[in-house]
């Protein structure tokens, strides 16, 4: 078996912060919505999704229905 240096790691091509910035805005507050009715708790995933609601100068206080 051959280790192989961090540095040649393969690295996915789209990260989260860009997956989150393709989406609508609908379709980002649905997610992030929805994630709070399922009690769906990844706080990194929460964070960066809070983060993209305020770049679009969006509230990201959950709606509650």
């Amino acid at each position: 078996m051959k280790n192989l240096k961090y540095g040649f790691m393969k690295k996915p091509k789209n990260i989260v912060a860009d997956y989150l910035n393709n989406l609508s805005n609908d379709e980002l507050r649905s997610i992030y919505n929805t994630s709070f009715s399922y009690g769906i708790k990844v706080n990194d995933l929460t964070r960066k999704m809070q983060n993209e609601l305020m770049r679009r100068n969006i509230n990201p206080s959950p709606s509650l229905f």
